[in-house]
């Protein structure tokens, strides 16, 4: 999928327009620039921008060698050597006859009829926008949603969920948006955890596992500890979104999907701040379950990183 800029397509035919409204018997320096910019912009359309062509690129192809044959006999010099350059005209030169302006123009008028039809099949859609969400932004970049200072404790799988689920809110997708939002909270979910159980790399069978160990460990009321609000939290989403949508007779609505994304959007960077702060405790988790600890090692890297 690609962006693409609507007003390139009004740019092409104002540019191709200018050529072909030029008639008589003209100046060579009257028709310089016109068909230099028009010879420009066919040739950027058969290398696919503003998108790529099919089934007019013969006509185009045919179009854009009538303006290279004009412009290479009037504005291109060979030296003794044959390398081509390019010669500006003046008042000397003879002038262009119409006959040579209607050669292109006709082959122009043959683009235009091929390229109206592709055009008229070609997918063009209009993304509304959702909500507050700015629809270049939810496309391309949802994770951005998350502040700077916490993006690092926020793994690199949750955020690839994220910005699948931002762009699936954006092109009405909604039951896969929420599909994309639970794995990106399960993603932060399994580092939560690692966390605060002091076992990295460790993942459990799901999230009523992984809420479970959690909440038996903050019964303890350790420090750090994970917070008792985040865990009932996940816990509603959990029985509220997670577990329903893995059922394909559940069909989000816009108003569940954008309630899901805001509920996980909340929940991510609650665990994100406890993650982060916890990297800042003095006692690691190892010493929360057990208690039998009498050192406690340097909390691992790999639990408190956006890549564990």
């Amino acid at each position: 999928m690609e962006r693409i800029n609507p007003f390139s397509f009004y740019d092409f035919g104002k540019t191709i327009q200018t050529l072909i409204e030029l008639s008589g018997e003209l100046p060579s320096q009257r028709v310089f620039w016109p068909l230099w910019q028009a010879k420009v912009k066919m040739e950027g359309l058969l290398g696919g921008q503003p998108i790529p062509i099919g089934i007019t690129d013969g006509k185009a192809r045919e179009a854009y060698l009538r303006m290279n044959s004009l412009w290479d006999e009037r504005f291109q010099t060979k030296d003794a050597e044959g390398k081509s350059s390019l010669r500006f005209p003046d008042e000397k030169d003879p002038p262009i006859k119409e006959w040579e302006l209607n050669w292109i123009r006709s082959a122009v008028s043959e683009f235009e009829t091929v390229f109206a039809e592709e055009m008229r099949e070609t997918a063009t859609y209009f993304v509304p926008r959702r909500g507050i969400y700015h629809t270049p932004a939810l496309v391309d970049a949802a994770d951005n949603t998350f502040p700077a200072d916490l993006q690092p404790h926020i793994p690199q799988k949750a955020k690839d969920d994220w910005k699948a689920a931002g762009r699936c809110l954006a092109f009405n997708l909604l039951s896969a948006s929420g599909f994309h939002v639970a794995r990106a909270v399960e993603a932060c979910l399994e580092v939560y955890y690692q966390l605060f159980s002091g076992r990295a790399g460790a993942t459990l069978h799901g999230w009523k596992d992984y809420i479970s160990a959690l909440e038996k460990i903050a019964e303890k009321e350790p420090t750090p500890c994970p917070s008792k609000k985040t865990l009932t939290e996940l816990d509603q989403m959990r029985e509220d979104y997670r577990n329903p949508i893995v059922h394909p007779r559940v069909v989000l609505t816009e108003g569940d999907a954008r309630m899901l994304f805001a509920n996980g959007e909340s929940l991510i960077i609650a665990m994100a701040q406890e993650i982060a702060e916890a990297g800042k405790g003095v006692q690691h988790p190892l010493q929360l379950e057990g208690g039998s600890n009498t050192k406690a090692p340097d909390i691992p890297e790999a639990a408190v990183t956006a890549g564990a």
